[in-house]
């Protein structure tokens, strides 16, 4: 089961945020945002179950949202979202450089 959970984390845009006593809280996500010229802007999103999405500036605020106390996020919860995120960042960098090489190579055939 952790395999699989562990293979839906790497391949999807969201993961759950669970507090300690299992409960899902929210999702926090990672996508493009928009295209600035040839910059892609990244978004990391916090979903709150009971409250409205908000944009996280950077992991270091995510994992401020998440150690506050009413949240009750453990600290292995948290290593696991920043994991995630990091991850996921990652592979947009990833995605972004390919396309880039892509598209110099395109435009040194034409």
């Amino acid at each position: 089961m952790k395999k699989m959970e562990e293979r839906e984390d790497k391949l999807s845009s969201c993961t759950d945020v669970r507090d300690e006593n299992g409960n899902v809280l929210g999702a926090v996500c990672v996508a493009i945002a928009k295209n600035f010229g040839k910059k892609r802007k990244t978004d990391i999103i916090f979903m709150g179950k009971e409250k409205p999405a908000f944009s996280v500036r950077s992991t270091t605020e995510l994992m401020n949202i998440l150690g506050q106390t009413k949240m009750n996020v453990s600290f292995e919860e948290r290593k696991r979202v920043l994991n995630f995120v990091a991850e996921r960042l990652r592979m947009l960098e990833l995605e972004r450089a390919s396309g880039d090489s892509e598209e110099a190579s395109n435009e040194k055939q034409h």
